[in-house]
C-alpha cells in the first residue's frame, strides 16, 4: 500500500474548508501535528490553526480480513482502523471544527468523502461534535475545539507464518535421556 494518510486527510481539510491545496492559506491553517508537542511552534492567537494527526485505532467489530496463501508466506488484505485526530485553534476553532464534521461526509467530485474513496478511506459514521476546551497558553487562555473520526483503510498486511512450506519438510531432532 503506496499511501500516504497524511496527505490524503490534508487533500480533505482543504476540500472540507473550500481552500486550495496549493495555496499558502492552506500551509498556514493546516499543519500536520508535532510528535513533540512541548517543542512546538505556536501559532499566533489571531490565526485559525487546524492540527491534524492519523494514529492507528483498535479494529471494532465488522472489519473484516481475508487471507490469501499464495506465496511462501499468507498476505492478511483487509481494513486497518485509524483514527483521525483534529484539534482546531483560533477565533474561529468552533466553526472550524463544525465545518470539518459536517463537511467529512460531502460526496461528489472533488469533494472530502470522494478523495477518500479514491485513497481506500472510510469514515465511520460521524463524531457527535467538537469537544471545546480551554487551555492555559503562557498567562492567557486559549480556546481549542478537538474531533475524532474512526477511520477504515483498505491495506495489506504481511505476516510470518509459524509454518513451514509444505514442499519442505521440517527438521525433528528427537532426544532421548
Amino acid at each position: 500500500m503506496n499511501l500516504n494518510l497524511n496527505d490524503v486527510i490534508f487533500s480533505v481539510l482543504c476540500a472540507c474548508m473550500g481552500v486550495l491545496e496549493d495555496s499558502a492559506e492552506a500551509a498556514e491553517m493546516f499543519i500536520p501535528a508535532y510528535q513533540e508537542p512541548e517543542m512546538a511552534v505556536r501559532a499566533p492567537r489571531k490565526r485559525d490553526v487546524v492540527y491534524y494527526d492519523v494514529e492507528p485505532d483498535v479494529p471494532r467489530e465488522g472489519n473484516w480480513e481475508t487471507v490469501d496463501l499464495s506465496g511462501e508466506r499468507p498476505a492478511v488484505s483487509g481494513f486497518l482502523a485509524f483514527k483521525l485526530i483534529v484539534v482546531c485553534y483560533g477565533p474561529h476553532c468552533v466553526e472550524n471544527a463544525h465545518t470539518i464534521r459536517y463537511f467529512m461526509n460531502l460526496d461528489g467530485d472533488g469533494m472530502p468523502r470522494s478523495i477518500m474513496r479514491k485513497a481506500g478511506i472510510w469514515v465511520e459514521g460521524s463524531p457527535l461534535g467538537p469537544t471545546v476546551f480551554h487551555e492555559e497558553d503562557g498567562s492567557l487562555w486559549r480556546k481549542r475545539a478537538d474531533l475524532v473520526f474512526s477511520m477504515r483503510v483498505l491495506g495489506e498486511k504481511r505476516y510470518l507464518s509459524p509454518l513451514n512450506d509444505i514442499r519442505e519438510v521440517p527438521e525433528v531432532v528427537l532426544h532421548r535421556e
